[in-house]
């Protein structure tokens, strides 16, 4: 990225005072992502300007330490005409602004209010922007934001370095010759891995690592990719979906990291994740390995464009595909509820129980599949249906967004009792008390695909049309409100197939 500062920020950030955090945090941001930071040559005539010679001298001497713009455009006559230029001032500004016109430079970061409101009239303000938006739009494209959940920690190999001789690890190294240096050299390069810990011990590892073209080898694929290197569940643990949730945050991952293929190896007789990993779209590779053995390259695509013709199938996850002709709707949930469901969703607290087994039982809230039970009755409702899930009473806000998989309206106890098996929030008590009365049950089996991240709150909610029922059961959102929420940028571009 190319970008442009102007003379004030130099001056901010070479000046002999305590320098704004925004200031620092800005530049060492940009130089530490490879971000060419460049002044043009019209601030050195803007500081020359100053009739403090000693001021002068001492300012000039400081810009040695910043990149010159190369060859900067020289504005149009048209150009010039459009946005006036009266004094030097305005030659200045303009000749900066230019860049950016050209697209010569990506950003140009100044403090001048008037030069801010003259890049607004010519609709160049996602470009020309103050150091506290300039710092914001840096963050949101290179920051890595690692997917979290409350009963996994992402830490550093280094930090389990210590309990690598723990018996957790004893199947890893009966099945991979030199799975200990190899594990030492994992913490030497400090890779990272999802860890869940019961009681304070190892029982369940997921460890990841973004490769390089030149070293992953995989067939018809030039690019970097994201490898599932180690992924083990503890026999103690099974039974938690556990493979589920490490799927979901790996998904995620690679959307953040801007990856398009994640894999992992697997052997043959790995049965029941095999079954797992192809149900969400990867594919097999066979492959013989270093030892001579046949093993299997589990290979997902993370292309869009590859799940267009059947964006609703659970393969296609976590895509989906939003047009006009998909029905939208907004599924009111107790708040209570809502924390056990969408465990890592921004209003689920904290709880002492979640470094422990206790703490795993909530399983509906590690499943990508999970299910929703109520009374109120949608007939028009089918699968690829978008689910926009309110959080009731004292959140009134929507955040995760799911796709329907299935619905059923049924009053057959051992019938919704199957379907929701490790999905639901609701007892076998509640289940049995929800089957009585004389209105069939209707269970939402849908995926979780994820959480907004700008959620729609309360005050936003209640300008739609659709909330004239206060979202008090199952609501249609209209197209012309979802819409009118996706032009305020609600929803993830990068989810959407379009």
């Amino acid at each position: 990225m190319k970008i442009l500062i102007d003379t004030n920020i130099i001056i901010q950030l070479e000046d002999n005072k305590v320098i704004d955090k925004n200031f620092a945090e800005f530049y060492q941001f940009a130089i530490a992502n490879k971000c060419e930071v460049y002044y043009h040559p019209a601030c050195v005539k803007d500081i020359k300007r100053d009739k403090d010679t000693n001021r002068q001298e001492i300012t000039l001497s400081k810009f040695s330490k910043y990149a010159q713009f190369p060859d900067p455009a020289t504005p149009t006559k048209e150009f010039i005409e459009k946005v006036g230029q009266k004094k030097e001032n305005d030659e200045i500004d303009n000749l900066q602004l230019f860049q950016i016109v050209k697209e010569y430079a990506d950003l140009f970061i100044t403090e001048d209010n008037g030069i801010i409101a003259k890049a607004n009239s010519l609709e160049l303000n996602k470009s020309v922007l103050k150091i506290e938006e300039g710092l914001t739009r840096l963050k949101d494209q290179f920051d890595l934001i690692v997917p979290q959940h409350p009963c996994l920690t992402e830490c550093s190999v280094r930090e389990i370095e210590s309990e690598l001789n723990d018996p957790f690890f004893d199947s890893l190294r009966s099945s991979y010759s030199g799975f200990n240096d190899w594990f030492l050299t994992c913490a030497k390069e400090n890779r990272k891995c999802y860890l869940l810990k019961v009681n304070n011990k190892i029982s369940a590892i997921l460890l990841y690592n973004q490769e390089k073209a030149e070293k992953h080898n995989l067939p018809n694929i030039h690019e970097d990719v994201l490898k599932m290197c180690t992924l083990k569940v503890d026999e103690t643990v099974f039974g938690y979906r556990l493979g589920e949730l490490f799927l979901q945050k790996v998904f995620a991952l690679c959307i953040e990291r801007k990856l398009n293929y994640l894999y992992l190896t697997v052997f043959k007789h790995h049965v029941h994740l095999i079954k797992l990993l192809e149900s969400f779209g990867f594919k097999q590779d066979e492959f013989k390995n270093k030892d001579g053995e046949q093993e299997l390259r589990m290979i997902k695509s993370l292309i869009k464009a590859e799940y267009k013709l059947n964006p609703q199938a659970i393969a296609s996850h976590p895509f989906y595909n939003d047009a006009e002709v998909v029905n939208k709707f907004v599924i009111p949930i107790q708040h209570q509820f809502y924390s056990t469901l969408f465990k890592d969703g921004a209003f689920r607290q904290p709880s002492i129980f979640d470094g422990t087994e206790f703490g795993l039982n909530e399983i509906e809230g590690n499943t990508i599949s999970k299910a929703y039970l109520c009374k109120s009755k949608r007939v028009s409702m089918k699968a690829g249906d978008l689910l926009f899930f309110y959080a009731s009473g004292k959140y009134k806000t929507i955040e995760p967004v799911g796709i329907l998989d299935k619905v059923v309206y049924t009053k057959d106890l051992e019938e919704i009792t199957q379907l929701v098996k490790r999905k639901t929030v609701y007892s076998n008590k509640q289940l049995t008390d929800m089957v009585l009365g004389k209105n069939p049950v209707t269970v939402l089996i849908f995926r979780l695909l994820y959480y907004l991240k700008t959620p729609i709150k309360y005050e936003g909610i209640i300008q739609l049309e659709s909330h004239s029922n206060k979202f008090q059961t199952i609501t249609t959102l209209s197209e012309s409100d979802y819409i009118n929420l996706k032009s305020k940028q609600h929803f993830d571009e990068r989810y959407i197939i379009n």
